[in-house]
């Protein structure tokens, strides 16, 4: 189940890079080709200057992400993401390749006449699945998700699945104001998740942590917090951007509030 989950969670939390535009002058106009992310760590409050590659993404013609690649901490491959899309650019597929070069899964993707993305299907080579609907209202607000996973456990030699379903609420505006979730059948209960004036997540209650968010002016998340129950500081992540609002620096801080570890993003031009 662990590494179901982490593998999951790897794929769902990968940084997306988007194009750069150099409008001085068309002619000499600098193609995207990749993005290289490297992780240096924190020794007695010192940057240990080395670092090791922790994620690779390779663009199409078009500045889409065509290949990303995930590395562990001593800068060995771990998953290789392989990314197709249509005609229209809509990514409708993607494969994730362990190591050895064997398939980990694979996932499909559905949308609606319109361009709205309807379903996911994740389907692992171990038999776990991962599926995703999505229902929109009349303006386009995705107004429900049902999620539906099903792996299997190892030392328990048995089967599991979960169904979760979220509700959300929309403003006059179209910004997000609350979130209604229920897990495996279960009465709906409010998400404890406070929204600001543009629907940004502002605040979140996880029960046994907090967790709270600050935005820059185009809206780029700069700063995240992780609190126990007493609003102790666990974890503090702090994101630094480009004038495209590409992320190219993400560090993280302990509970003394002392760096650890810091992502850098290097943008490579052909």
């Amino acid at each position: 189940m662990e590494r179901f989950t982490h593998i999951v969670l790897l794929v769902l939390g990968l940084i997306t890079i988007s194009a750069c535009t150099n409008t001085k002058d068309p002619a000499s106009k600098k193609v995207l080709i990749e993005s290289r992310t490297k992780k240096y760590k924190f020794v007695h409050g010192n940057l240990y200057s080395t670092g090791t590659l922790y994620e690779r993404i390779i663009f199409d013609k078009k500045g889409r992400d065509s290949i990303i690649e995930n590395y562990n901490d001593s800068g060995s491959l771990i998953l290789r993401t392989i990314l197709y899309y249509d005609s229209t650019g809509n990514k409708v597929k993607s494969e994730d390749y362990k190591p050895n070069g064997k398939v980990e899964s694979t996932t499909e993707y559905k949308y609606s006449d319109n361009g709205k993305i309807i379903e996911s299907f994740r389907q692992h080579t171990g038999g776990g699945i991962n599926r995703g609907q999505f229902i929109y209202d009349s303006l386009g607000n995705r107004i429900k998700e049902i999620w539906t996973s099903k792996w299997y456990i190892d030392y328990r030699d048995e089967w599991y699945s979960s169904e979760v379903i979220l509700l959300r609420t929309y403003s006059e505006k179209g910004f997000c104001t609350g979130v209604k979730e229920s897990e495996d059948g279960k009465p709906f209960i409010d998400k404890k998740t406070v929204f600001d004036s543009v629907g940004q997540i502002i605040y979140e209650d996880w029960g046994d942590n907090f967790q709270k968010y600050s935005y820059d002016k185009d809206g780029n998340e700069i700063e995240h917090l992780y609190l126990d129950t007493n609003n102790k500081l666990i974890w503090r992540w702090v994101s630094e951007y480009d004038t495209n609002n590409v992320r190219i620096k993400y560090t993280k801080y302990n509970p003394l509030n002392e760096p650890i570890e810091v992502l850098n993003t290097k943008l490579v031009n052909e």
